[in-house]
């Protein structure tokens, strides 16, 4: 008899597995889509509106719950501290240099170090926190660049077309990107662009309109993207806040 109801168990067990098997569920498993991770990058200079221009695009991206990267030049954070302290947790604060000066235009090492550290420190003061990732006014850079970086402990560059720079290590490696300009393109290029593993960089600076910015947010929005900033893309802490 014990046989007897093994046998029919284990038939049962055959049936049933026999049904999941080709059931809807199986036949049509759920997929879970990755989604392009996509970083808002925000270069900001002097000009008349600077304070209301980032106030409310802290806002905007407070109202989208995004995380974002803001560039931000020295004399501006020194001037402006609440262009720094305006933005939230999920945006990464990061330097421009002091003046916002071309750093291939200043002649020797020790002059180009200053600007850098100064700006870097005048948006750490500002915003009352450590700043570990830069990008270069105009993104022009010279031979000099990593040692510039690695001597501020800056270990993030995002100073280039195509690609960015991480230090690993004892020096900085790059990883491609797909890297665009809000100002020249529309939405529908990203959009059309479709999903890699090179991660994509929509850059803005103060001359582009909160309403252009916004604009091109509700656009993505339809798209499958994940808004990431250079924390999250790098795997590092770029910004430290309350030191």
């Amino acid at each position: 008899m014990k046989l007897v109801a093994a046998a029919a168990i284990a038939t049962t067990l055959v049936i049933v597995l026999g049904f999941i098997m080709v059931s809807p569920i199986f036949l049509n498993p759920v997929q879970v889509e990755s989604k392009q991770r996509i970083m808002l990058s925000f270069s900001i200079s002097e000009s008349d509106d600077v304070v209301t221009w980032c106030k409310n695009l802290s806002a905007i991206l407070s109202e989208y719950d995004l995380s974002a990267t803001a560039f931000i030049v020295g004399k501006v954070a020194e001037q402006h501290p609440e262009c720094v302290r305006c933005f939230g947790n999920k945006v990464d604060i990061g330097s421009q240099t002091y003046s916002n000066s071309n750093l291939t235009s200043i002649p020797n090492y020790e002059a180009q170090l200053t600007e850098v550290r100064k700006g870097k420190l005048a948006v750490e003061t500002a915003g009352n926190l450590l700043s570990k990732v830069f990008m270069a006014p105009n993104k022009a850079t010279d031979q000099n660049i990593y040692s510039l970086l690695s001597q501020n402990e800056i270990l993030a560059d995002f100073s280039y077309d195509g690609q960015y720079n991480v230090y690993v290590g004892t020096q900085f490696l790059k990883f491609d990107a797909f890297v665009f300009e809000g100002s020249t393109c529309s939405a529908d290029v990203i959009l059309a662009n479709g999903k890699t593993s090179k991660v994509t960089v929509l850059h803005f600076d103060n001359e582009c309109s909160i309403e252009l910015i916004e604009n091109f947010i509700e656009s993505l929005r339809t798209g499958q993207f994940d808004f990431v900033n250079a924390s999250e893309i790098t795997g590092l802490e770029l910004t430290v806040r309350g030191t």
